[in-house]
């Protein structure tokens, strides 16, 4: 017997008549064989379970959402993309939704529209790596390198901060080896930086001397750029130091001896600092304070459940 309809059988007090009878099981028997089916990656099963479950509840919106979902996953993309938009007009917004609706989208070509949907995916589910790494592969295609730069530092920055390695060493690297590879001729076409914001922060990605980038908050509240000893050393890079003793109030409350130094220059996504005044400890924590953001124009916005952060420099030196 076939498996859908041992799925439903399976779930019925009686097993005689035509599995797909509209007027032979109760819609609730459709429904959990399509569940089980979904469950098991028995796609065909699920989509005919729930096929004949909304022509018998086509209000449903759950089931609509769900029927999207296994079209994605069995390429059908043009069907699922029709199903993706009328759960969605109809007010379903889960995460698995948009993320099969934007895989969809992307395959039929409508790329703008699918990193649109990643990034709503990951405005509810920030932790769907799969998602956030097919985003930043298509922001890459759009040659928005240092976007998908900023996409996968700051959530290994987040990772960091709970003890984990890092998870997109691999993809960043080579996100990096591109930008290198194109040099001046890629920086020079970036006339603004997007950021999305991570948590409860927006992160930059910022590269000092030889150093890789590495993500740092945006703190518009916080004077001066910061970063801890370890990281300056690591980067080989040139720089002077300015008091050698001061005594600085951390997050926590703590106060630490620091130091205030000029790094003769710092890379924020595509744009260089020159003689950006920062302050180095043992502890502190990478951020950019106002005397880097001061030299760009900022404009932060939330649009549809995403927010933003876009960096534009007043004066690229």
């Amino acid at each position: 017997m076939h498996f859908f309809a041992r799925t439903l059988l399976a779930a019925l007090p009686f097993a005689a008549t035509p599995v797909f009878a509209a007027t032979t099981y109760p819609p609730s028997a459709y429904r959990d064989g399509a569940v089980k089916c979904q469950q098991l990656r028995q796609l065909d099963c699920a989509e005919k379970n729930w096929v004949q479950y909304i022509k018998m509840n086509p209000t449903d919106v759950h089931a609509i959402a769900s029927l999207a979902v296994i079209y994605s996953w069995d390429e059908k993309h043009a069907l699922a993309i029709v199903q993706a938009e009328k759960a969605i007009e109809m007010g379903q917004g889960t995460y698995d939704l948009f993320a099969a609706y934007a895989r969809s989208l992307e395959k039929v070509g409508r790329i703008d529209e699918s990193i649109d949907w990643n990034y709503k995916t990951l405005a509810i589910m920030p932790k769907l790596v799969n998602v956030r790494g097919d985003l930043a592969r298509q922001l890459v295609a759009k040659k928005r390198e240092y976007e998908a730069l900023a996409l996968l530092a700051s959530f290994d920055a987040t990772l960091e901060e709970k003890g984990h390695g890092h998870y997109f060493d691999g993809q960043r690297i080579a996100i990096e080896t591109t930008i290198e590879r194109q040099g001046q001729a890629l920086a020079g076409a970036q006339k603004s930086l997007r950021l999305s914001k991570t948590g409860d922060h927006f992160y930059a990605p910022v590269r000092i001397g030889d150093a890789r980038p590495t993500a740092f908050v945006v703190d518009t509240g916080a004077a001066k750029t910061m970063l801890s000893e370890d990281m300056l050393a690591g980067s080989r890079a040139s720089y002077k130091v300015l008091q050698p003793k001061v005594v600085i109030g951390l997050a926590d409350g703590r106060r630490s001896t620091a130091r205030l130094v000029v790094l003769d220059a710092l890379n924020i996504g595509p744009f260089e600092l020159r003689k950006v005044t920062a302050i180095v400890c043992s502890t502190c924590v990478p951020l950019l304070g106002q005397a880097s953001l001061s030299q760009f124009n900022m404009a932060s916005a939330k649009k549809q459940g995403v927010e933003f952060m876009t960096l534009e420099p007043r004066a690229v030196r």
